[in-house]
């Protein structure tokens, strides 16, 4: 060895080795973030939807195994490719093994003929996405809608049976049976990703849409208590919803109106938090801070959208978002537009949610009066009440009225409601206005 080499000891090692640990660790979680359902999607058209569960298994047992190489070896030039062939390799071991053990014939390799009938069935519908075809496959008509979607957000955007049961306001047990019989049935009926018509597609094309809007909602305005935006579910249902946008089969006015008020939204989304990690109201937001790349992309599609005939709750909240859009502060906002959008919504998607978001702008375009009537005659209709910004609504119009006892006790009723850290320290800094302005009356 050459004396003017430099020797690396223990303590320059490890460190080395710990810092390309953590770096597989890190690459390996973006990927189970990013790629796990996607992977999982491109296993599943290829071996088959009734080799579904394996696919998933064997995702997960890629990344597992990449964790431990990545880290000993390196991350490869190109990591999705190595897990998918890691992943695939895992699966015909598991089908080759699983063939074997049900014939008769342990020369016969059937797994292999099973993979190439799969692999040789093949549409020519222009859409090469695997993962939103899988959601094509989730939507199949003869499974019950609401267990299409929490299929969908299950496996294919990784939701927990939490935030689909937050997303569809039912239960995580519900949750967990609609899933299980859906992936039952479609194993029964056997559609594969590579074999939907172009009618099939028409017919799913809705609760596609649904699912898709879904997945942005979590991404805007997520359920984890520590966390207020996924950045990563709000880019993944834009590309989604910018596909569907854009292949002729799918180019229909909701589709076009569904990307529309995803882009209004994700223009936001830096704005919504400032340096501390504090949730801003829009009337707090910088709007100067709001992507006008993303804006101009938004009202291009919003105008395409008004071309088509039809009309859907995507052209109505669009609507609204793209008023929101336009004004340059939330005084210079055109109220009137945003209550008659919201005329609109109500009467296409009836929900107590539209219904409260309507009140709120009767009450910043008729006055508090008029919006605390229209919040009175939602809670008489059914449980309203429960939920967090119902309070928060009714808080902010008590205290136009100047009823601030009234408004506090809302504000503290939707502080114990309120699901996330984020959503809470809003609600505290509301109370903290609310005091200051009961002060200054006294005053």
């Amino acid at each position: 060895m050459n004396e003017d080499e430099p020797v690396l000891g223990t303590d320059d090692v490890v460190p080395k080795v710990a810092a390309a640990a953590m770096e597989s660790r890190r690459l390996v979680d973006h990927f189970f973030r990013h790629e796990y359902a996607r992977l999982v999607a491109t296993l599943t058209r290829r071996f088959g939807v009734r080799h579904w569960e394996l696919a998933e298994d064997v995702a997960q047992a890629a990344l597992q195994r990449a964790l431990t190489s990545w880290s000993l070896q390196g991350v490869p030039k190109n990591p999705s490719a190595w897990l998918y062939r890691v992943a695939s390799n895992l699966a015909i071991d598991a089908i080759r093994r699983n063939a074997r053990q049900n014939s008769l014939d342990g020369n016969i390799d059937y797994a292999a003929a099973l993979i190439d009938s799969v692999l040789d069935v093949t549409d020519d519908v222009p859409i090469e996405d695997d993962l939103l075809r899988m959601i094509f496959v989730c939507c199949d008509p003869n499974v019950p809608s609401e267990s299409q979607v929490a299929l969908a957000l299950k496996t294919l955007c990784g939701f927990s049976n939490w935030e689909i049961a937050r997303a569809l306001l039912t239960t995580e047990a519900s949750v967990g049976k609609r899933i299980a019989r859906a992936k039952t049935k479609l194993r029964r009926l056997g559609i594969e990703p590579g074999r939907l018509t172009s009618a099939d597609f028409a017919a799913r094309l809705p609760d596609v849409h649904a699912v898709v809007y879904l997945l942005f909602n979590e991404g805007y305005s997520s359920s984890l208590a520590d966390r207020l935006i996924r950045e990563e579910l709000c880019e993944e249902a834009v590309r989604l919803a910018l596909i569907l946008a854009e292949q002729p089969l799918t180019a229909q006015g909701d589709s076009a109106a569904l990307l529309a008020l995803l882009l209004f939204h994700a223009a936001r989304l830096e704005a919504r938090i400032d340096a501390t990690g504090a949730m801003l109201l829009l009337c707090e937001q910088d709007r100067s801070r709001w992507d006008r790349r993303l804006l101009n992309a938004g009202f291009k599609w919003f105008g395409r959208a008004t071309e088509s005939d039809s009309l859907s709750r995507y052209h109505a909240e669009a609507w609204i978002a793209a008023e929101h859009c336009r004004a340059n502060s939330l005084d210079d906002t055109v109220w009137d537009n945003i209550t008659r959008g919201y005329d609109l919504l109500c009467s296409i998607a009836p929900s107590p949610i539209h219904e409260l978001n309507r009140a709120i702008a009767i009450g910043y375009r008729d006055g508090a009066q008029a919006g605390l009537a229209a919040l009175s005659a939602i809670d008489a209709k059914g449980p309203a009440s429960n939920y967090y910004l119902w309070h928060t609504a009714y808080a902010q119009l008590c205290q136009q009225t100047g009823d601030f006892i009234n408004a506090k006790a809302a504000l503290q009723q939707a502080w114990q409601l309120a699901p996330t850290n984020a959503e809470k320290e809003l609600i505290c800094r509301k109370l903290d206005h609310l005091l200051n302005a009961t002060t200054e009356s006294l005053e």
